[in-house]
């Protein structure tokens, strides 16, 4: 039995949101489970009226009987979404801050971060349950080295086996090696060549191409005023400029398509996707039922190229999707003529059963690197692979302004425009669960990110892109990216 508060307020993180339903409240956090399956709450607009107006000075008594005697009221006291004001926690700062004895995550760089009685965060106690429940954790579409020589064994209508999305980073580096060399498989490298790819990675794929003669590479480029249009465009419609990695998708999926190239593959490890195969996937479970049985390797790769073709609006604008469904669709918007191709493979491939569809598989990351530093000092000898100068982190090494991705999104999730969680530093905490860096590695990785402060690159990059002073305060969803709205924005 909770004790009800003498004077009310929302727990920290919390918010009173409007939804096509209805009033909601939102955690923009990670509540420890099984709270984390609960992070968008519906509510009376009466008690959301009345939650709006806690200031902490407002008494229990003073409020309407109505809310104060409702189920529903006393549930939210019951869960701490609303507690006493003198327990309401206060926003952690980089000297007072608690650290995940697990992995690094903090909750000063993802606010609202839960821990539990151990000081185990609630991302490590998704990972922990997600490994309890056996071999349904982690993505779907992993592929391993036997089954990836049988698809090769069995190809006998295209001039390859797989093709690469590559960048010239680590993880791709990494691939085209593996797949290339130790596999010795046919592999037809794909490389969007945008304007910010550092110019190291560019000579590391050139430098790829000798040491692995029989790999042939298609490079596309767009041209450089539709990228900084588009990138403008996308500051402005969801607060950051990223293009990547969708327009590789979108370019390159028709070519395997038309080469009836059996797979494609990219660079991106398992702790990449740690939200969407963990954390979302207990989500996805809901409270005790069964996850759904996975669909076909085939159906996965059109649902995933339908929602970058044709995202809907998001059901719910509060979930951990609705900031991935954004800025699919504002790409979309931006970039619309070039989505011609993928939308007649996949009007094909729906009309069709029988339509060639290339199959979109993952390496087994975690197991295969054994560490970071494993798989860097292994593509350094065997690709001799490098590092872009004066870069000290490991996570993401091929994009000049992947400082500025970290930065807006740790802005908009710090001020409470998203729920989706900054990339990052749940990459690098996740890297550390899983044992592909130590804790003191991972620290020395979370000083080389781009949260602390605004970056160098970002002044020339908003030059490049025109958006000056005044468009930080005016240029649609930017404000949130690039100014602290911690004590209160528009909107």
């Amino acid at each position: 039995m909770h004790t009800m508060p003498m004077f009310p307020v929302l727990q920290y993180r919390w918010a009173v949101r409007d939804s096509r339903e209805g009033k909601v409240l939102v955690y923009y956090g990670l509540r420890n489970p099984p709270f984390h399956r609960s992070m968008v709450v519906p509510v009376s607009d009466l008690l959301a009226e009345v939650i709006a107006g806690f200031t902490g000075t407002t008494s229990l008594d003073s409020l309407p009987a109505a809310v104060r005697e409702s189920e529903d009221f006393r549930r939210l006291v019951e869960q701490g979404i609303v507690v006493d004001q003198k327990d309401r926690r206060q926003p952690s700062t980089a000297e007072h801050k608690q650290t995940c004895t697990r992995c690094v995550a903090d909750d000063h760089l993802l606010p609202g971060l839960e821990f539990d009685a151990r000081g185990v965060c609630a991302f490590c106690q998704c990972y922990e349950q997600a490994e309890q429940a056996g071999g349904s954790a982690g993505p779907r579409n992993a592929v391993d080295e036997a089954a990836l020589l049988s698809i090769a064994e069995g190809n006998k209508d295209s001039r390859f086996d797989v093709m690469v999305l590559c960048t010239g980073g680590k993880d791709s580096t990494y691939l085209l090696w593996y797949l290339a060399k130790k596999l010795g498989l046919r592999v037809l490298a794909a490389s969007w060549n945008m304007p910010y790819t550092n110019d190291t990675c560019r000579r590391n794929i050139r430098r790829a191409l000798e040491l692995l003669p029989d790999v042939e590479l298609v490079e596309r480029t767009l041209p450089v005023n539709a990228v900084r249009e588009a990138m403008r465009a996308q500051f402005g419609q969801v607060g950051m400029p990223c293009l990547c990695p969708t327009v590789a998708h979108v370019l390159f999926f028709p070519l395997a398509a038309e080469e009836r190239i059996p797979v494609v593959m990219q660079g991106i490890e398992e702790v990449q996707l740690a939200v969407m195969s963990y954390v979302m996937q207990s989500l996805q479970g809901g409270k005790g039922k069964a996850p759904a049985a996975s669909p076909s390797i085939r159906e996965q790769t059109l649902q995933f190229l339908g929602l970058t073709a044709s995202p809907p609006e998001p059901a719910n604008p509060f979930s951990l999707t609705a900031e991935f469904i954004h800025y699919q669709r504002s790409i979309r918007k931006v970039l619309d003529p070039i989505y011609r191709p993928l939308d007649r493979f996949l009007a094909r491939a729906r009309q069709d059963a029988s339509a060639f569809v290339p199959q979109f598989l993952r390496l087994k990351t975690n197991a295969l690197y054994g560490s970071w530093r494993a798989a860097t000092e292994l593509m350094q000898q065997e690709m001799d692979w490098n590092m872009p100068p004066g870069q000290k982190g490991l996570l993401h090494t091929s994009c000049r302004i992947e400082k500025v991705k970290d930065y807006c999104q740790y802005m908009r999730f710090r001020n409470m425009r998203t729920t989706a969680f900054p990339q990052s530093i749940v990459e690098v905490s996740a890297g550390v669960y899983f044992g592909l860096l130590s804790r003191e590695e991972a620290l020395r990785e979370v000083e080389e990110l781009g949260y602390h402060r605004e970056p160098d690159v970002m002044a020339e990059l908003l030059d490049d892109l025109r958006i000056n002073e005044a468009d930080r305060h005016s240029h649609g969803e930017t404000v949130y990216s690039l100014c602290d709205c911690a004590s209160g924005c528009r909107g």
